[in-house]
């Protein structure tokens, strides 16, 4: 219901002493202090003059109403009536805890309207918190997650935004929110900063909700092209023979650019394709634009594949020039490699793990995407071999070494948790789920680097660590086909950057400077 407020002129109204009076009461069952009382009651009704003059009944009373509240440039109070005593003009920062008092008595009384899930919705917490410690999460995350799910609800109720509302949007709503999410007796918050706050917890609060059936699904699709990119992950499997991974590098690239070229397909044309890539070229490296014009002439064939635009606008992806052999394998010397590993502590099950991985890098050169995707079952203990399955399909063997061998047993034998994934390498702390992608794996690389106090000549950690093997297995006097085997190349041009890095042999080999020394 809409209870119409008196003027500042009537204050003493029946209507205005009866709220007053009945709110006085509900603080007194608070047990508060009879000076404390007096302050809220002030405060109340400079909060119901308020209202009167811009026109708002209770019912309409919520979060965005405090926040108008408390940053108004309070006239209220005009010659004619004196101020009320403790109702002082709000000051920029003050807290709304007396006002959300009276807010919840507003609630309680049935004044203001509320979609009337708060005690319902507040139930749902436990059960959450229950799922987390079967998942193993320490007490102090679960703490947080308690009070993260709790301010999400709070603001829920003073957004009066039902469960069945939630969408894609309300996590950004509720990141951005202007009001502290406090409901005297429940959950005292305060509004959080952008870029702050509680998103990832209350991001695994929607996916349980979501999971329980409580809400619909509210993660975002893959944007409105999302069925289109569903046809080209097929397409990519099918006619490419390109990884999983690789599929979603190349559909990560097609959604960066796909706001600049649009929702119609049939709209696209030369000059389109070709100014999306200039602005992506004046603001990223030309590495990253060579990436991009792949992925996009891929996907111009698939959308030419299914009649969506002629194949000849495949043609209008501008090449951008590489230069083969023209840079060197950024490597570290065999006894940075052999220091970095050992300072993984294995008295930990973090460094038993990141002592693995990195042996598994050292030892066989493989690629961080490759240490994500090891399975179990990919190990073959009784004939020593990996199998490993790279940017292809294509299944590889791999001679298991002795030490990387026993460094995946410690692992798997004492630090890896005991749950049922077939992926080899975890996270350390719950949800104990498998590492996330490569860039974990680099992470650990450049932790590693820097324990060892080893100064890498790049920040791929992981790649260094490849680049490195294959420089050792050179120098070492390994054929340059048994390097490409072993690096899983599939021509051997990509694999001759290694002899560069081979100074022996190129002093055999070098001629002299025909120009006489350098002055």
């Amino acid at each position: 219901m809409s209870t119409h407020i008196p003027s500042s002129q009537t204050a003493e109204d029946d209507s205005f002493r009866t709220v007053i009076n009945e709110y006085q009461g509900f603080l007194s069952h608070q047990a508060m202090a009879p000076s404390s009382i007096e302050s809220y009651l002030g405060r109340s009704r400079h909060f119901l003059i308020w209202l009167n003059r811009n026109g708002l009944g209770l019912s309409e009373v919520d979060g965005e109403v405090v926040v108008r509240f408390q940053a108004h440039d309070c006239t209220c109070f005009g010659r004619s009536c004196a101020r009320p005593k403790h109702s002082p003009a709000r000051t920029p920062g003050s807290s709304p805890s007396r006002v959300m008092w009276f807010v919840r008595f507003l609630e309680l009384s049935g004044r203001a309207s509320t979609p009337g899930e708060l005690e319902g919705n507040l139930a749902l917490v436990p059960a959450f918190l229950h799922e987390l410690r079967r998942q193993g999460y320490t007490q102090s995350r679960i703490d947080r997650f308690r009070y993260g799910a709790t301010a999400f609800i709070a603001w829920l109720h003073l957004s009066r935004m039902r469960l069945r509302d939630i969408n894609a949007g309300t996590l950004e709503r509720f990141h951005h929110r202007r009001f502290a999410c406090s409901i005297p007796g429940i959950c005292w918050g305060r509004r959080s900063e952008k870029g702050r706050g509680y998103r990832p917890d209350i991001r695994r609060f929607l996916d349980y909700l979501a999971d329980t059936g409580q809400i619909e699904p509210w993660r975002p699709a893959l944007g409105t092209h999302g069925e289109c990119f569903a046809g080209f992950r097929v397409w990519l499997a099918r006619t490419r023979d390109i990884s999983a991974r690789s599929i979603q590098d190349h559909i990560k690239q097609i959604q960066a650019v796909l706001p600049a070229l649009g929702e119609a397909p049939e709209s696209y044309d030369a000059a389109l394709i070709r100014r999306v890539m200039l602005a992506h070229l004046e603001r990223g490296s030309r590495s990253r634009a060579r990436v991009l014009a792949m992925s996009l002439r891929m996907y111009l064939r698939f959308l030419a594949f299914e009649g969506h635009v002629p194949a000849a606008l495949v043609g209008a992806v501008p090449s951008v020039p590489a230069w083969s052999l023209s840079t060197l394998p950024r490597h570290i010397p065999v006894e940075d490699v052999e220091r970095t590993i050992e300072s993984c502590d294995t008295a930990t099950p973090a460094g038993t793990r990141d002592r693995a991985a990195l042996l598994l890098l050292a030892r066989l050169a493989l690629r961080a995407g490759d240490v994500v995707a090891l399975r179990l079952t990919d190990i073959d203990w009784d004939r020593a071999l990996l199998r490993v399955n790279g940017k292809t399909r294509r299944d590889t063997l791999l001679p298991l070494p002795q030490d990387v061998g026993d460094a995946l047993h410690a692992y798997i034998a004492s630090a890896r948790p005991r749950i049922d994934e077939p992926r080899v390498f975890l996270a350390v702390n719950a949800p104990f789920r498998p590492i996330s992608g490569s860039g974990v794996v680099s992470a650990i690389a450049r932790r590693a680097f820097e324990r060892a106090g080893v100064v890498p000549p790049a920040t791929r950690g992981a790649h260094t660590m490849r680049h490195s093997a294959a420089t050792g297995w050179l120098r070492a006097g390994m054929p340059m086909e048994a390097i490409r085997v072993l690096l899983r190349h599939r021509s051997s041009s990509t694999t001759a950057i290694y002899a560069k890095t081979d100074t022996t042999m190129l002093d055999a080999v070098a001629q002299p400077w025909s120009g006489g020394p350098v002055q």
